[in-house]
């Protein structure tokens, strides 16, 4: 039984065998037909692909170093190289102001201007040095405003050329992103852009620069004193830290020479056409200037409020006692349409509201005592109340109008005075 079952096997597999080779033949199949079409096929292929490479090396060839040529990036208006070792950004922005004044004693009138109308370059070289000159139209003047370099040599940022002390949470905070048309009162404390070397160093949430500065570049005489040297710093924290809630806690500080043994303070009623209203003149036989400020802000969604206060005294010589100046400022501000002002922790300053059809209501009370510093006429103590409100197109375009009703107290000598004014900005960068 087991001898029959094998040859039976055997036998069905010879018969398959069988018809495996002479089924072709049986069904009119030729094998070397349809290798001779394979061949054929396989020669069309490699044609195709001799063809295809010889075009690749034709494009090669013809683009030959455009690996090497910028990347244009059209949203930031900047060129780059590949590597990203260098690169340069274009910038600008355009203020344009409206006013119309109930003057009181002091004759300012009506009247529109270009308030700032500037250009900037900023970029990196060799990798690691980053740069930014910034210049343009203000006050009817050419002005240069930025012109350094910086890099970072280990844990810290190093700046070099003409740029802002670090002092004052308001000053620091760009024009474009200021809340109201001007800076407050106070900000006549704030040194501005001077040239020196200032080092930086913080976290996600905080921050410390401290800088030495000489006389900044002469444009037209606007800084309230002539530094001879400064020494300024500042250090920032911020607990919290979120996308639409901060707390902003900082402290500036700052000492100075001043040329010539002389001061002068400029104070404007917060808009452009009105400075100088209170004017402390030429004070004399001052030695040093050493001044103070805190700032305290906080965002809480679409609510703000932001404050600072500064001391700053005169110290003389000569027998001349000592001038004490102070003032300060609070606002708050609310998105009604429900944005936040943006802070950056790391900075420790506000910045660009990227919102679109965004509506925003503020209103500040701000005071600055300059009394002490001379006894002149145009000298005096000026308290201002502003109420704002912002209308943001987008992020880059936003219209302003501000009420200011400054209360003017002058020394002996001088006459009080009330000024209202209502100031329309058209505020556009790039």
């Amino acid at each position: 039984m087991k001898i029959k079952t094998i040859w039976t096997a055997r036998g069905a597999m010879g018969i398959a065998a069988l018809a495996l080779f002479t089924a072709p033949a049986a069904a009119g199949y030729d094998v070397n037909s349809r290798i001779d079409a394979l061949e054929n096929e396989l020669r069309a292929l490699k044609a195709q692909v001799e063809t295809r490479d010889a075009k690749l090396a034709e494009l090669e060839a013809s683009t030959a170093g455009l690996e090497n040529l910028p990347v244009f990036d059209g949203k930031k208006l900047q060129i780059s190289s590949r590597d990203g070792d260098w690169s340069i950004r274009f910038g600008g922005r355009a203020h344009i102001d409206a006013t119309v004044v109930d003057d009181d004693v002091t004759q300012i009138g009506n009247g529109a201007e270009i308030r700032r109308l500037w250009w900037d370059i900023s970029g990196k070289v060799a990798g690691v040095w980053k740069y930014k000159f910034q210049a343009g139209f203000e006050n009817d003047q050419v002005r240069i405003k930025d012109a350094y370099v910086a890099t970072d040599l280990g844990p810290l940022g190093l700046t070099i050329g003409n740029h802002k002390e670090a002092y004052s949470l308001e000053e620091l905070t760009g024009s474009n992103y200021i809340t109201f048309v001007e800076r407050g009162l106070p900000n006549v404390f704030a040194p501005g852009r001077n040239i020196g070397v200032s080092a930086n160093t913080g976290g996600a949430n905080w921050g410390v620069t401290a800088g030495f500065f000489t006389d900044g570049i002469n444009n037209g005489g606007i800084n309230n004193q002539t530094t001879d040297w400064a020494v300024t710093g500042r250090t920032h924290f911020a607990p919290i830290a979120d996308a639409d809630r901060a707390l902003h806690l900082g402290v500036a500080a700052s000492y100075r020479g001043v040329e010539n043994d002389t001061a002068q303070f400029n104070l404007r009623p917060e808009f452009n056409d009105g400075r100088g209203i209170v004017n402390t003149g030429v004070i004399n036989d001052v030695e040093k200037i050493m001044q103070v400020g805190p700032e305290l802000a906080a965002v809480f969604g679409p609510f703000s409020v932001q404050g600072e206060y500064h001391w700053a005294t005169l110290e003389r010589g000569q027998g001349v006692g000592d001038a004490d100046l102070d003032g300060g400022y609070a606002f708050a501000s609310w998105f009604v349409t429900g944005e936040s002002r943006a802070y950056d922790a790391a900075k420790g300053t506000f910045g660009r509201v990227k919102a679109h059809d965004a509506i925003e209501l503020a209103v500040r009370y701000s005071m600055v005592d300059l009394t002490e510093a001379a006894a002149v006429a145009t000298n005096g103590e000026e308290t201002n109340i502003t109420a704002g409100v912002n209308y943001y197109f987008n992020p880059n375009v936003r219209v302003m109008l501000n009420y200011i009703n400054a209360d003017i107290d002058r020394t002996a000598g001088g006459v009080d005075e009330e000024i209202q004014s209502v100031v329309s900005r058209l505020q556009i960068d790039f």
